[in-house]
This record gives C-alpha cells, sequence and structure tokens, in this order.
C-alpha cells in the first residue's frame, strides 16, 4: 500500500517576509482554511529577546503569515502569545516591532486572558488544563515557532509552542513529552511555520543564535517540527514527543514519508549544540 507523504515547505532564504509568503504559497496554506474563520497566529516570544538572539520569532515572519492570510481574503485574524510570566507580552510585541508593523489585527497577550478549564480526551498525562479563552475559542491557529533545541523537550517547535496558550505553564515540566501530545490532541495548529532565519543552539532562552537562512512550513505539523529538528541535526525519532505523536496517528515523524517541497534539507543541515550532551 501507497502511503499519502505529507508536504512540508522548506524555503532556505536571508529575506523572512518574502521567504515565509513563498513557503506558504507553495503549500497552498490557505486551502486549509475557510474564509469566516478567527485565525489566531501563534508566535513564540517566551522572553522578550531581540529575534537575532535566535530565541524569539522574527516580526518579518509573522507579518508574511498575516499578508499572505490577507492577500487570500481573509479577514478575521488576530495574533496573540502568552509568554513566560516574568516578561509582559504586550511589552515584548511593542519592542520587536511587531506593534508597528501589523496593520487591522488585534494583539493579544494570553497570559491576562479569561481562563476555560479544558478536559482533554483520551490523554494520558495531561486531563484537565487552564487555557486561555481567546486560544480556546479561536476556529484555527496557525504556529509560527522558531527553530530552537530545548533542555527538556529536545527541540521547540510547533508542538511545543502550545505551550503559550495555558497557565501555568510550569504543570507542563513533569512528563513534558506526553503533555505536549496530549495538548495537540486539542489545540493541534492547523498550520505550522518555522522562522529558522536564526535559530538557537544550546537551550531555548541560551541566546547563541545560529544562522540558519530556511523558513518551514506544513499542515502536518508532526512532520513540520521533524524536518525543523533534522534542520539543527538532530534525529527526529529522537524527540519522544514526535515518535509519541507519530504512534498515536496524528502526524509523521518519519522523513521518508515527508514531501519536502522547495530546498533540500540535507544541503541545509547545520548541527546544533545541545546543553544536554
Amino acid at each position: 500500500m501507497v502511503m499519502n507523504r505529507s508536504n512540508v515547505a522548506v524555503i532556505n532564504t536571508d529575506k523572512p517576509l518574502a521567504g515565509t509568503k513563498r513557503a506558504l504559497a507553495s503549500i497552498h496554506a490557505s486551502q486549509y482554511f475557510q474564509k469566516d474563520e478567527r485565525i489566531l497566529i501563534k508566535p513564540n516570544y517566551v522572553t522578550n529577546d531581540l529575534p537575532y538572539t535566535g530565541v524569539t520569532t522574527d516580526p518579518l515572519v509573522i507579518l508574511g503569515v498575516v499578508e499572505y492570510f490577507q492577500d487570500s481574503g481573509f479577514e478575521n485574524i488576530i495574533i496573540a502569545e502568552g509568554g513566560s510570566t516574568d516578561f509582559d507580552t504586550m511589552e515584548t510585541f511593542q519592542k520587536v516591532g511587531l506593534t508597528d508593523m501589523v496593520r487591522d489585527v488585534e494583539l493579544i497577550d494570553l497570559n491576562r486572558d479569561e481562563r476555560v478549564e479544558v478536559t482533554i480526551p483520551n490523554a494520558t498525562k495531561l486531563k484537565k488544563v487552564n487555557v486561555a479563552k481567546t486560544f480556546f475559542e479561536c476556529d484555527a491557529i496557525v504556529s509560527v515557532a522558531k527553530l530552537k533545541v530545548h533542555n527538556l523537550a529536545t527541540v521547540t517547535l510547533n508542538m511545543k509552542n502550545m505551550m503559550g496558550g495555558i497557565l501555568p505553564k510550569s504543570i507542563m515540566h513533569k512528563d513534558i513529552h506526553e503533555k505536549i501530545v496530549d495538548l495537540n490532541k486539542r489545540f493541534m495548529p492547523r498550520l505550522g511555520v518555522i522562522d529558522g532565519i536564526m535559530g538557537c543552539q544550546t537551550h531555548e532562552t541560551a541566546r547563541d543564535p545560529v544562522r540558519s537562512n530556511v523558513i518551514v512550513a506544513g499542515n502536518d505539523i508532526v512532520a513540520t517540527d521533524a524536518v525543523g529538528a533534522f534542520l539543527m541535526g538532530i534525529d527526529p525519532h529522537d524527540v519522544k514527543y514526535l515518535e509519541l505523536a507519530a504512534k498515536e496517528g496524528i502526524g509523521t515523524n518519519d522523513l521518508d514519508q515527508i514531501e519536502v517541497v522547495g530546498d533540500d534539507i540535507k544541503k541545509l543541515q547545520k548541527r546544533y549544540r545541545r546543553a544536554n550532551l
């Protein structure tokens, strides 16, 4: 039997805005959404570091996602994040330039939002979780993650990016791999984008940048994150939550089952340093 392969766009570029639009266009990303849906774009602003550190999402990548959807006729778009509670998310939006960059798009701090208790069906570890109401009520999520390693989760890409919608975030640290999968059973992004223009090695907030000059996008989030892991020199099968997600049947982390659209990932692969090795 021939299995359907997941399409993931990989664009080698040093132009975050144009590269993002090209990646989304190459997989016809708008086909996965309805025009009347409320789409939540979820970046990674875990800290208030500027994107050149490799820690946070480049606002030009976010702008590329926004403009792609607006040019495709989508009007109900919001940008929402709940980073570390040590930082004010709205101030971070301002600091990185996002506030002045986007037009006709509401910016929301999920940490300040009303909470909704959600039960996750078929969860193994994270059976109930408090989620920001905006995160809960949107019709679809577009994750715009950063290409980074992580000291507990091995990599932090689109699946782990969903932690920004919950409080307290510390509940994720024990059994983190199982809980990432559980969270994504209920809040899996419909589209994932990875800002790999400048990635981060050592650990997720190390400010140890690696210039990778790549944008990744796909609607199979497990496959998209698997490609992201590979680009950092990490075997996707060595990322426990990607293995668990694949076994649950919510995506594939098998590179042989992924159709890469765009540039050659083997030529773009780097070897990111990891603190626990």
